[in-house]
């Protein structure tokens, strides 16, 4: 881990762990610390430049931070939080403006366009091709009936986490070797526990 990428990991561990809300039990310091850990595996496997990767590395340690001021706008909350703190440190302009826009395609919905935010796209949601799917789905929801303050009837959550993970697609070759086989075993998994209930 680079110096800037070291200094970015101690300033957002500080900021969650002093700021976010109680909450927020799936978006956290252990899912950005996973994000990070994705972008890493999908970026040297992807053939990224190191100096691509690091401003990836930089926008997955970034990209949740938003969460500590608003639910629903985050990610143009935490691409201005990172764009303070790179402003501060003196990073360059170019590369602030890269992570900024890495940090929004991170969005709901967004197609990203280039191999850095298919990257990110994909380490951000890399759960659903992993065996402790399930077991995130549950902290998303708890994260959720906090929020909202109203509990959700689990045969509404696996209905909308199935259709979740069905539409979801991996955009990166790697992601889809590596983990698109254990995103059809989840898919399999909420199917039949669809059919128990």
């Amino acid at each position: 881990m680079n110096n800037l990428v070291k200094s970015a990991s101690e300033f957002v561990s500080k900021l969650l762990k002093e700021n976010l809300p109680a909450e927020c039990t799936y978006h956290n310091l252990i899912h950005a610390q996973e994000v990070f850990e994705a972008v890493t595996e999908l970026g040297k496997n992807s053939g990224l430049p190191d100096e691509e990767l690091e401003i990836i590395q930089v926008a997955a340690w970034f990209h949740d931070t938003g969460f500590i001021k608003d639910y629903l706008n985050h990610e143009y909350n935490s691409a201005e939080i990172a764009k303070e703190y790179l402003g501060n440190i003196h990073y360059p302009y170019k590369k602030i403006d890269r992570i900024t826009e890495i940090i929004i395609m991170t969005s709901m919905g967004t197609e990203p366009a280039c191999l850095s935010g298919k990257i990110i796209k994909d380490s951000d949601i890399l759960y659903i091709g992993k065996e402790d799917f399930y077991s995130k789905c549950l902290s998303l929801k708890s994260e959720l009936e906090s929020i909202d303050h109203k509990k959700i009837i689990e045969s509404e959550w696996l209905h909308s986490s199935l259709d979740f993970i069905k539409r979801t697609l991996f955009f990166t070759d790697y992601a889809k070797s590596k983990y698109e086989e254990g995103r059809q075993k989840n898919i399999s998994r909420l199917n039949e526990m669809i059919k128990k209930l």
